[in-house]
């Protein structure tokens, strides 16, 4: 009788193997598929790959990322959108604004903010010109840091006066070129050339992306900080790849195609990340040659004598990230040849954006940049809040600007 026994359990094992790695085999079958074609039905591609991870968890222990002071990363997405073996390049036509996840796995780390996940199969699918490249999944990795080594103060920058400093219509642009203030006037009294299209094919229209894309904000907003945190995170969850989800989603809804790129273009090598986001941007536009703005959203870095500022200002009785953009000039060597229509579009919205919200933005910085400015004449670097801010605090902002980006576009067609 015991033999028996032994022997039923023994079938019933080999049973659950044979259906978890086949299961677990048609997972990596539609992951294939999904990083080839947007139309995949990301419906179906849920169902299927839930499934998949249930069989998988039957073979392989499921082991939480999360970034640990002093712990290397091996996982990133490299330049021109290369991935390791742990992470997989998605395309989607998606929400990207994640939901909190209940879910957290059992040898997850116990801290604040682990149950937050970035799970790009559970966005509601109920905007059909959204499409994602490379969210990271990966869990909030910075809940950690929670030392109280330094002050962050609160400070909303009011407009600049002085010999750089060109008032427009509303906002200001904070002028470090030999332009004469007449030629900066004289540019940005008129409107760029951007006529985005909205079409039954769906086109996209705008390329949202991130240099810099583990730039990250303060875990909490109790006035302080831990010095050990220096504002970087592989986790799109409080990085300015969820920023962007937020601006992404917001012109999605007013009918603009967009696509949000996460591709990691500074970690673990933080320099030459403008040559990989070139190229990135590069194959993109090419891919999709109907792409018409391109803006790279960062977050600043103010700190002096200790002290991390947080630029806020109040919207709404909201407390707000302010936010800064930056447009690069020719510096006579034919590098940015066409500068002035990206002058033109940086002034515009900066107008737009003031007009409705005044105090949320910082004067345009004009200077002797690069950029990577060149690849398209509506190609913008856009600074949300500095790395002293919190991630509601920037959000909040992304949600507003995104609006206003969008009407702003819709306005030009």
């Amino acid at each position: 009788m015991r033999s028996k026994k032994y022997n039923r359990i023994i079938k019933i094992a080999i049973a659950l193997m044979l259906v978890a790695a086949f299961s677990f085999t048609l997972t990596g079958v539609v992951e294939s598929a999904v990083s080839g074609s947007p139309k995949v039905v990301p419906v179906m591609l849920s169902i299927l790959k839930n499934i998949g991870s249930i069989s998988a968890g039957l073979i392989l222990p499921v082991q939480p990322s999360v970034k640990e002071e002093g712990a290397s990363e091996n996982n990133s997405v490299m330049e021109n959108s290369s991935t390791s073996d742990n992470t997989t390049e998605t395309q989607h036509t998606v929400v990207t604004d994640a939901p909190e996840v209940d879910f957290v796995p059992s040898s997850a780390p116990e801290t604040s903010g682990s149950d937050e996940l970035i799970d790009i199969e559970t966005f509601q699918p109920s905007i059909s010109r959204l499409i994602t490249y490379n969210i990271s999944n990966k869990m909030d990795d910075t809940a950690v840091y929670d030392g109280k080594d330094g002050e962050i103060e609160k400070y909303t920058y009011p407009k600049i006066k002085g010999d750089n400093a060109i008032d427009l219509e509303y906002g200001q642009v904070n002028n470090w070129t030999e332009l004469t203030r007449e030629e900066v006037i004289s540019i940005c009294s008129e409107k760029p050339d951007i006529k985005v299209e909205i079409s039954p094919t769906n086109e996209p229209q705008v390329l949202i992306m991130h240099t810099h894309t583990t730039e990250s904000y303060e875990p909490t907003d109790d006035g302080y900080y831990d010095a050990d945190y220096e504002g970087r995170s592989l986790s799109a969850v409080n990085s300015v790849v969820g920023v962007g989800a937020v601006i992404a989603s917001e012109l999605a809804e007013k009918g603009i195609t967009v696509i949000h790129d996460g591709t990691i273009f500074d970690d673990p090598l933080y320099s030459n990340s403008y040559s990989r986001s070139y190229e990135r941007v590069k194959g993109l536009l090419e891919e999709y040659p109907s792409i018409k703005v391109v803006l790279d959203i960062h977050r600043d870095g103010i700190e002096y004598d200790g002290i991390r500022v947080a630029p806020v200002t109040e919207i709404n009785g909201k407390e707000a990230a302010q936010m800064m953009i930056i447009c690069g000039a020719d510096d006579g060597t034919g590098i940015l040849p066409q500068y002035e229509e990206n002058l033109k579009f940086a002034a515009y919205l900066q107008s737009n954006i003031e007009e409705k919200y005044p105090t949320l933005t910082r004067p345009v910085l004009f200077d002797y940049r690069y950029y990577n400015q060149d690849l398209t004449t509506g190609s913008l670097l856009i600074e949300v809040g500095t790395l002293g801010n919190s991630m509601e605090q920037a959000k909040y902002t992304a949600s507003l600007i995104g609006e206003e980006i969008a009407l702003s576009l819709l306005e030009l067609s």
